[in-house]
Formats: C-alpha cells, structure tokens, sequence
C-alpha cells in the first residue's frame, strides 16, 4: 500500500536522517555509537519504526503544501527529529525506568541542545517561536505529571494529545517562517486531532501492557468510565480486566476516533496528508478491533475449530 504521507518524502526523509547523523557523531564515545543506534531505529527507510515520522515530517509536508523553502524544511524537521529523541528518551525513563536511565538522560541533554542550537539558527529571540515553544513544553510536563491523577480522556479526548505537544513545533516554527502566524492555531487544532487519534491506536495496541506497569491508556479510561470505576485515582477492577475485550466497548472506543476524523477532513486546512494519514490511523484501529472480534468467535466455535483457524493463519 501506497503511504501518500510518507512515501513521496523518501529522499527528503534522507536527507534529514543524514543531517542528525552527522551532528550525533560529534558526541563523545560510548555515546555517540548508542545515539546512533537509537536514530537507525527511527529511521523508516531502514525498518518499521512504527509512526514515529510525525515528529519531524510536518515541516517536510508544508514544503509540499504551502510552499517552505527545501533548506528550512530540512533544517526544521532535522531539530524535530534530533528534539523527538530527547522526549523518547524522556518518556521511557518515566514510563519503565529502564536499567539504562542514566544513558538515556545523558544523551536527552545532548539531544535538546542540538535542537535548540538548530532552532536558534532558524529563528532569533524576539521570535514568537519561542512563545510557542514554551508553551508546548509547558502543556507536555502537566499532561505527564497529571496522568496518575487526573483522566484527561473523560474530560476532553483531545487532551491526550498534550503528551505528544512538543511535536507542534515543527507546524509552528514551518508557519512563522512562512510568515502565516494567524494559520498556528487552527492547524496545531487539526494536528492535535491527529496526534489524539496516534495516541488511542498507541493505547488500545499497549492496553495490557500499560496495566501492568500502572501507565495511563485512554482505552482503559474509556472502559472505567463505562463501568463507572475511578481512574486512573484507584487500581483497575477486575471488571475493567475483564471488559478489555468487549465488543461493545471496543467499537464505542472507535467511534470517538472517528467522529474526530470527520472533524478534520472537514476542516479545508489545505494538508492533505495529515488528512490522509489520521484516517489511515483511523483504519487500522477498526482493524484491530475486526481482527480480535474474528478471534473471539473462532474460540466461540470451540477447540477444533480454533485449532484449524490457527494453522491456517500460522500461529
């Protein structure tokens, strides 16, 4: 399948993977060699790297759409690229407190100058830039200190995307350059619907893992809200454990993506691939949830039917 929002920009997204990888072998040694390896595995022209790409090819689509210079394009998602390794980082050390915690904020340090020393070069200090950008960072540290205590997805869907704000700044830093300031907050409103929509298939894919480890996950949120139970303030009921895989609920959990995707493919903003890409994202939820209803009713029809099914799908 054709992925309009990232295929067209292959030597662009070159390019750009080019240009990281030779500011991130000027770090000292071990460093450099493990900032290496963590940017070959975002890299998606060398493997799946999940969607990871919209962290830094906004300013690439803008390119196309609205006509950014090549030279800032490449230079603004470079930063992005470089930065979206720093909250990576960032975020794992939270999430799992892996056993590399250390390695991983030393690198987060080198990464966030670089993308400052990148976005320094593009934009000066009386830009309105760095408003915005504080702004983004200020919205990512109260979404990730307020997720044990507070259920951003009852409250508004569009709130989790607040985890994901700093990946703004590429939309952003692309309009002010481009000189279109009125056009930063109905086009970041678009992209938070987007980043929402990444969040819930991150969610609904993670549903059981993130139990485990206590990590907020909007599904859960949706599932505890139907089933009247406090989250994420009290540990999940085995009722909640128990409705992961209800129908009802998984398709009520697609409908709320869809709903908003209908909002921005009405919305005329003029970026197509962010269009295309939300309701990719869109499909593939719907097709989790087909794929697990399929599954429950191969074991409905009992052991030999499921036994069959299996070998013929090569499990």
């Amino acid at each position: 399948m054709r992925r309009e929002w990232l295929d067209p920009f292959t030597s662009d997204v070159e390019v750009v993977f080019a240009s990281a990888e030779q500011n991130l072998r000027k770090y000292p040694e071990p460093l450099a060699g493990h900032a290496l390896e963590q940017l070959y595995l975002l890299n998606p022209l060398l493997r799946d790297s999940g969607h990871s790409y919209i962290g830094y090819i906004l300013p690439l689509w803008m390119q196309h759409s609205d006509g950014l210079s090549q030279e800032s394009a490449h230079q603004l998602s470079t930063a992005c690229l470089i930065h979206m390794l720093y909250f990576l980082n960032q975020d794992d050390v939270m999430d799992e407190l892996p056993e590399d915690t250390t390695l991983k904020l030393s690198l987060g340090n080198l990464y966030y100058m670089d993308a400052l020393q990148s976005y320094a070069e593009l934009f000066d200090l009386s830009s309105t830039f760095w408003t915005y950008f504080r702004q983004y960072v200020v919205d990512w540290a109260v979404s990730v200190t307020g997720e044990h205590s507070v259920d951003y997805f009852q409250l508004n869907p569009l709130l989790i995307a607040q985890k994901a704000a700093p990946l703004l700044i590429g939309a952003t830093g692309a309009l002010i350059l481009l000189r279109q300031p009125d056009r930063v907050i109905p086009l970041c409103s678009a992209i938070n619907i987007t980043l929402m929509t990444l969040q819930m298939t991150d969610d609904f894919t993670d549903t059981n893992q993130d139990a485990v480890h206590g990590n907020y996950n909007s599904y859960l949120s949706h599932i505890s809200a139907a089933l009247n139970h406090n989250y994420p303030a009290h540990p999940l009921s085995e009722r909640v454990h128990d409705n992961v895989y209800n129908t009802q609920m998984m398709n009520s959990y697609v409908d709320i993506a869809n709903q908003y995707n209908r909002t921005l493919t009405s919305s005329n903003l003029g970026i197509s691939h962010l269009e295309a890409f939300n309701s990719y994202l869109c499909s593939t939820l719907v097709q989790a949830v087909q794929e697990i209803t399929q599954r429950k009713k191969q074991l409905l029809q009992g052991g030999f039917h499921h036994w069959i099914s299996d070998r013929q799908l090569g499990f």
